[in-house]
């Protein structure tokens, strides 16, 4: 049986990569034909997924991905008879899961789980980011096998363990480029702040009123999932809020906060004069000794004068830098600069206590159509008017929720249908795809179904237009496989761009 399938598995050479990997493991025969179906299964199915997806791996470099984890993070597999039972200790690097291919591979993903390193602005927010990135992460890695079985594209809505983290996890991809989500998801250089990369990425294509947006609504999505699975995160985020309200009101009254700066600054001054003449004094020195250690245990005792004296210099020294830091504290741009970022973390905790995530997530999304706008209406080459055309019917097919995928939600409409017009109209004008019929909006209507076809090339959809029982009946084909029917109501014959009977490409 292994044998047979590790024939099957061909190019490149990860299948001897993987034959070598698994014949250092000490995993059952099981196990083994398990994760040699899995591979067989990706390998069938890859490609169709890179077809539809655009933005992801090469083969070869996804499964040697997967192939590298099972290696340096998977000493143990184990299945289990109970389907709820899965357990992921990545410290022992053991794995214990239901022997369905895609709970393998889920598992396998997670033992790749990083330090993904987010700097900004308070531990919370970084926290919560680090969070939906790597459930995105683990997600996406198991789309190949979940979602492409070799002839057919079905999203499995019910087999994907967060749809939000997905959502915002594609999201990211197409900001910020597949390869460098990578590079910061798997922390190829902890000292590069990918998170200010990404923000500087958004603001060049995009503009700074489109980066904001997108960056409160990420930062805000994603305390809000983070809380939906930690009281404790959700507890310090309201703890958080409740401390940057207070230290935001005492900013704004300048007047009252000067004046308890300075306040505490004559406070430190009066401490610094008493180390002085604490110092200057043999006396004093003696007596602030002995008073000191008659208050401490034997074990913490100062040694002797000359330690205390040490001592004393050396909080000296921390009193001077701290009024320096007061000083500067109250500097016109220190001042600013400090509340600036001090509303910025009361806008963001706010969300903990009154906003709706997926009013937030729909916000998200008008967010995303604007950037695809904006990068369609830039669009100069066909190929790139292609890729397009590819990234808007991943887009709408996403699932938004457990119910409804992105072209179907109403808020989100009137975005859609703008962008959806300007594919088709750009489309046309640079003679990417064939006109069907003379009357736009009819046009339009049909063409747009036709991008959201689940024909696996986009480029192989053929289409025939017959008179039948008084109607234009359009036929679609995968190639030379029908695929579907759509009666044309509002279209006669005069009304057609090309002859009844024949067949004609989509694509040119």
């Amino acid at each position: 049986m292994k044998d047979k399938l590790l024939k099957k598995i061909v190019k490149k050479n990860y299948n001897n990569q993987l034959e070598e990997v698994l014949a250092k493991k000490k995993y059952t025969s099981e196990v083994k034909n398990e994760l040699l179906s899995m591979f067989y299964k990706i390998e069938n199915g890859y490609n169709d997924y890179k077809t539809i997806k655009r933005q992801t791996f090469e083969k070869d470099e996804y499964i040697e991905k997967l192939i590298s984890i099972i290696e340096k993070n998977c000493n143990k597999i184990e299945f289990t008879k109970n389907q709820d039972e899965q357990k992921i200790d990545i410290k022992a690097k053991q794995i214990i899961c239901y022997p369905i291919e895609t709970n393998i591979l889920y598992s396998i993903a997670k033992m790749s789980k990083k330090n993904i390193v987010v700097k900004y602005l308070d531990k919370n927010i970084e926290e919560a980011l680090t969070f939906v990135l790597n459930i995105g992460n683990n997600i996406n890695i198991v789309e190949p096998l979940r979602d492409f079985n070799g002839f057919s594209w079905n999203v499995i809505v019910k087999d994907i363990e967060d749809v939000k983290c997905n959502l915002i996890y594609q999201n990211i991809i197409y900001l910020f480029g597949n390869k460098l989500v990578d590079k910061w998801v798997n922390t190829y250089d902890p000292l590069v702040d990918y998170f200010d990369l990404f923000q500087e990425e958004i603001k060049q294509k995009y503009g700074d009123e489109i980066e904001e947006k997108i960056r409160k609504d990420i930062i805000e999505i994603s305390i809000l999932i983070k809380a939906s699975y930690d009281e404790d995160f959700k507890a310090r985020v309201k703890n958080s809020y409740e401390d940057a309200e207070n230290r935001f009101n005492e900013l704004e009254n300048t007047t009252k906060y000067i004046t308890k700066i300075s306040r505490y600054k004559k406070t430190l001054e009066t401490k610094i004069k008493n180390i002085d003449r604490i110092i200057n004094s043999k006396r004093l020195l003696s007596k602030e000794y002995e008073k000191k250690n008659e208050k401490l245990p034997l074990e913490k005792k100062i040694f002797s004068q000359r330690v205390l004296k040490n001592m004393l210099m050396e909080e000296r020294e921390n009193l001077i830098k701290e009024i320096e830091d007061l000083n500067k504290s109250i500097e016109p741009r220190y001042f600013l600069e400090e509340k600036n970022k001090v509303k910025a973390k009361l806008e963001f905790f706010s969300v903990i206590n009154n906003s709706q995530i997926s009013n937030k997530i729909i916000d998200l999304q008008k967010q995303i159509i604007k950037c695809m706008y904006i990068d369609t209406k830039n669009t100069e080459t066909k190929q790139e008017m292609v890729e397009q055309i590819y990234m808007y019917r991943y887009f709408c097919l996403l699932p938004l929720n457990n119910n409804k995928r992105i072209c179907e939600k109403d808020e989100l409409n009137s975005y859609l249908e703008k962008f959806a017009k300007l594919i088709i109209d750009k489309a046309l004008e640079m003679k990417v795809i064939n006109k069907i019929c003379n009357i736009d909006a009819e046009n339009y209507e049909i063409t747009k179904k036709l991008f959201l076809s689940k024909i696996i090339s986009l480029q192989d959809i053929n289409l025939k237009l017959n008179y039948k029982d008084g109607a234009i009946i359009l036929t679609v084909y995968d190639e030379k496989i029908e695929d579907d029917e759509i009666k044309l109501e509002n279209i006669t014959k005069e009304n057609l761009n090309c002859k009844l009977n024949k067949k004609i490409k989509l694509f040119n």
